[in-house]
């Protein structure tokens, strides 16, 4: 298996357990009139988000060594992707910071959700989706 279909592979988990962390959320906030167990919600949100913490240790370390390896050759799709995903790691743990520890900024975990879902869908989607659409126009 190449270093490319891991980390795609990775990737893909990583953005499944981003996407159910944060459509857990945004059900849990945004429909009306809902009345499921807030507290179970919160729960799977925590669960699927460290999993989704977990899943990035990896990639970073791919990543880093991609980056250590490539030098100043790298294209420029590869350097968007590496400070997209640089923006990414800072905007999550800002999250966990404010959630855990900053308390009096909760306010602001939802936009920051959702700023770390769309930098998560976006540089999963300018490596992982071009690798894949290369592979399967290779076929």
């Amino acid at each position: 298996m190449t270093d490319m279909t891991l980390k795609t592979i990775l990737g893909g988990l990583f953005l499944a357990a981003g996407t159910a962390a944060f459509l857990t959320m945004m059900s849990l906030m945004g429909r009306p009139g809902r009345t499921a167990d807030t507290g179970k919600g919160r729960r799977v949100h925590r669960v699927f988000g460290w999993l989704y913490v977990v899943l990035l240790v990896p990639l970073v370390y791919l990543g880093l060594d991609f980056v250590g390896e490539m030098g100043d050759g790298m294209s420029t799709r590869g350097a968007l992707h590496a400070v997209l995903a640089v923006t990414l790691v800072s905007v999550l743990l800002l999250k966990v910071l404010v959630v855990r520890v900053f308390k009096g900024f909760v306010k602001n975990a939802p936009a920051l959700g959702m700023a770390v879902f769309v930098l998560t869908l976006v540089v999963y989607l300018i490596s992982g989706g071009f690798f894949l659409v290369q592979t399967l126009a290779a076929k």
